[in-house]
């Protein structure tokens, strides 16, 4: 930790985190602090968070007590790990373009948050800075596939109400790896936020200093949520095997494709040159929105390039770099996850033009559905299993492209 050549102030908060984890002993044996490592703090967060945890308690004193011990732990936890993660030299690992991971699907129950919660552990085991994000912010547990039961001293919600200047303030440095914003959907009405509210959060997201910002983003197709996807660099919709999902799956897809054109001729444009021509507005809308003008892409591409030439370049791009992927969930024994993904595939290929890749997929795993039970990532109980070389092989996939 080479304690000798730090400011004071950071020398006590430092041997008072050890303390806290290891003991008072080992905060005062400088050969103790300089061998330490994010390894030995994390076995030590676990051992004392068994024992501490509050819902270890029956009592209602015993658990008050407890409930801040547990918090010193964490607290001592993210002052260690934050600054032991300072000190990792560069591993020159990168996404293959931008920063921005998003996980979607229009239906709930699919698996969304497990495989964010652990793919956002993977890449943080590559050594990539990671933030994890919980968008899902009428359901929010993101916290909990990372290990916290409610216990989170603060949300994407004190943000958005001017409680704390930025997101860094609301961060969590979790005991796996990846740092968290978590949500508060207990607080009424956190899933319902305006436009402005809307815009300082992508604004804020986008802000974010990491390598790697990964957004768990709500089981359906509202504005809100296809306006978080769109901001992504990388956009994985998560399917499983059943009609529901995949059929939900291409609904995702076809809104989002949506929502991108209609966004052209609106103040929500990402590139903020907005196209103002309320004809083209108008086309575009009876196009995509109409339940008797409905076209293919295809068919409003060649539209356009009869009546609206000067707008097909704005178009094509858009339509260009509209560029999702698959990863299919819970795919049984025996099952190909080609035959899942080719049906959406095939839909997508005819009605909006894209070729949409499979980027991977995960089997029905036992550990996956005890993780979601005693709320330990089962990439971390597991790290040689077969969940955790599907989720390495994801995550892979995103490095390289």
């Amino acid at each position: 930790m080479i304690v000798n050549r730090l400011e004071t102030d950071k020398v006590r908060e430092l041997k008072a985190a050890c303390a806290c984890l290891f003991s008072e002993a080992a905060a005062e044996n400088e050969s103790f602090l300089d061998s330490l490592d994010v390894d030995m703090v994390k076995r030590a967060y676990r051992r004392n968070a068994r024992v501490h945890h509050p819902d270890m308690n029956v009592s209602t004193v015993v658990k008050d007590v407890t409930s801040d011990r547990f918090l010193a732990i964490q607290r001592s936890y993210e002052v260690l790990v934050t600054y032991l993660e300072e000190l990792r030299p560069a591993t020159g690992v990168a996404l293959s373009r931008g920063k921005i991971i998003a996980v979607g699907g229009a239906k709930g129950g699919i698996g969304k948050s497990i495989i964010a919660a652990n793919l956002g552990i993977y890449l943080a085991s590559l050594g990539l800075k990671t933030v994890l994000v919980d968008l899902d912010l009428g359901g929010s547990n993101l916290h909990l596939y990372l290990g916290y039961r409610a216990l989170l001293r603060s949300s994407i919600n004190d943000f958005l109400k001017k409680r704390v200047g930025s997101l860094s303030d609301v961060m969590v440095q979790t005991p796996h790896g990846p740092i968290l914003i978590g949500g508060d959907s207990s607080e009424l009405g956190s899933a319902n936020i305006d436009f402005m509210k809307k815009v300082k959060l992508i604004k804020g997201i986008n802000a974010i200093e990491a390598d790697c910002v990964l957004l768990d983003l709500g089981g359906d197709t509202s504005y809100n949520i296809l306006d978080f996807f769109l901001q992504a660099d990388h956009g994985i919709v998560v399917t499983t095997r059943d009609s529901a999902a995949y059929i939900g799956a291409y609904h995702f897809l076809k809104a989002a494709i949506y929502r991108k054109l209609n966004r052209l001729t609106g103040m929500e444009a990402r590139s903020g040159k907005d196209l103002k021509d309320a004809a083209l507005e108008r086309y575009i809308h009876q196009a995509t929105m109409s339940d008797t003008g409905s076209k293919t892409i295809n068919e409003l591409v060649a539209a356009v390039r009869n009546d609206r030439p000067e707008y097909l370049a704005a178009i094509m791009k858009a339509v260009w770099e509209f560029n999702p992927c698959l990863v299919v969930n819970r795919v049984p024994q025996g099952v190909r996850p080609e035959e899942v993904a080719g049906k959406i595939q095939a839909v997508a290929k005819k009605w909006l033009a894209r070729d949409v890749r499979l980027l991977g997929s995960i089997g029905r795993h036992i550990d996956v559905e005890r993780s979601a039970v005693d709320l330990v990532p089962a990439i971390t109980r597991n790290p040689a299993g077969a969940f955790a070389g599907e989720i390495a092989a994801i995550g892979n996939k995103l490095v390289t492209g």
